[in-house]
């Protein structure tokens, strides 16, 4: 019993020994021991006012940042810590037993020597829109909130509106802390009053064999009687009076039944007056003007387009020419419905007068690219055309002229109207 009691001592003794040998090799485990730590910083160079933040890793590469001290000179700082004399620092970590140390250097706040002033719109509508001014000095910094911006106008702040159109002169100032100032370039920006009238064209797809089309014309001539602003136009499918482009025109804006209306090419028109009224007030960049003239056999035409203010997108041009007066038989479904205004004229009626109607083009049927450089702010683009008078003109007494300009999508932006040998200034 004695010598079994006594190996249970020596298997015990040898258990603790061996585990105090494995638990007394260091605090961080692996048979490792801390020896040293690790200062580092965010930045090593920085201006005055600036901070830097402070991180300690010992050489086991743990953490130990939250429990280190840090100092200047004997002196103790916060971490992070606010440079604010220039100078050369050496901040010294303190975790335990051990120290580290890293050099600082601080350096005077750099000062520019000059400043530029932009703008993110030079011209944009003076009762409805506005711009900003960026101003940035030579090192790279915007400055603008930091920056006086002043115009005709008085001192201006962001975003900037103007009470009166105009073209404006714009600068900013920057005080320096010596209290110099700094004045930046001078830049140009224009307020913008429209100018031009916006009309809209409907274009009435018809034919003399279509029993329905007197409806449509009818509804046309009382809806440009309500507003002169409304240009129509008459795109003939027949053998009387057929444009030359109407299968194009038909194919392209999806016209498959008669009549068929369309709002500025690319809108089905209800028939009612209120809906090309309604886009009236739409404001648009360009107005047009027409100048034509008639020698010989020979129609001379200049069109011209002011843009009021830049277009972002691409421009075409499309001039008509029509004829009014035609007399030609038009089929009449409504010669026995006492509520229509065609009620006992016959069927066909024998002398409907068809008017407003599409004979030729001086341009593509879909239009003539306007150059970019043309659709800028107060730009007039001016193009002449010469056509010689179609055979299927019965009396050049009543030609007109239509001129449109459309955009990407071939809506009309705006239309113009003048009979030939009339000059239409910008209205």
């Amino acid at each position: 019993m004695k010598m079994k009691r006594i190996l249970k001592e020596l298997v015990l003794l040898s258990f603790v020994a061996f585990a105090f040998a494995c638990s007394s090799s260091d605090d961080g485990g692996g048979g490792e021991s801390v020896t040293s730590i690790t200062i580092t910083g965010n930045a090593e160079t920085v201006f005055v006012g600036q901070s830097v933040t402070f991180t300690v890793v010992n050489n086991l590469g743990t953490d130990v940042t939250s429990s280190s001290q840090f100092a200047i000179d004997g002196t103790s700082i916060s971490n992070p810590h606010t440079f604010n004399t220039v100078g050369n620092y050496n901040v010294t970590a303190t975790n335990g037993s051990f120290t580290n140390s890293i050099a600082i250097t601080v350096q005077e706040i750099p000062v520019p020597s000059s400043i530029t002033i932009s703008s993110t719109k030079e011209a944009f509508w003076y009762d409805t829109d506005n711009t900003h001014f960026i101003v940035m000095d030579d090192l790279g910094n915007e400055v603008t909130t930091l920056a006086t911006i002043t115009a005709e106008s008085g001192v201006v702040t962001n975003p900037v509106t103007f009470d009166n159109p105009g073209t404006y002169n714009v600068v900013a100032t920057f005080t320096l802390p010596d209290n110099s100032v700094l004045t930046s370039n001078t830049i140009q920006v224009k307020a913008v009053a429209s100018t031009h009238t916006t009309k809209v064209m409907v274009e009435d797809y018809t034919g003399t064999w279509c029993q329905y089309c007197p409806r449509l014309a009818y509804a046309l001539d009382q809806a440009v009687a309500t507003n002169s602003n409304i240009i129509p136009v008459a795109l003939h499918y027949d053998e009387d009076m057929g444009f030359i482009y109407i299968n194009q025109l038909q194919s392209a804006f999806g016209v498959d039944s008669w009549p068929n209306g369309r709002v500025n090419r690319t809108m089905v028109w209800n028939e009612s007056t209120s809906q090309p009224v309604s886009l009236l007030d739409n404001r648009q960049h360009m107005g047009l003007a027409i100048n034509s003239s008639l020698s010989g056999n020979t129609i001379s035409a200049e069109v011209r387009v002011h843009y009021d203010l830049k277009m972002n997108t691409s421009n075409r041009l499309v001039v008509y020419l029509l004829e009014n007066g035609l007399v030609y038989p038009q089929v009449n479904f409504y010669n026995g419905d006492p509520s229509s205004p065609f009620y006992q004229q016959g069927n066909p009626i024998p002398d409907f007068v068809h008017n407003h109607t599409a004979r030729a083009t001086f341009t593509d049927v879909f239009g003539d690219a306007i150059p970019v450089a043309e659709v800028e702010t107060d730009n007039t683009y001016t193009v002449n055309y010469t056509l010689t008078v179609p055979a299927v003109v019965e009396n050049t007494a009543n030609l007109e002229l239509v001129a449109f300009v459309v955009g990407p999508d071939d809506t009309v932006l705006n239309v113009q109207k003048a009979d030939l040998g009339e000059d239409k200034d910008f209205d």
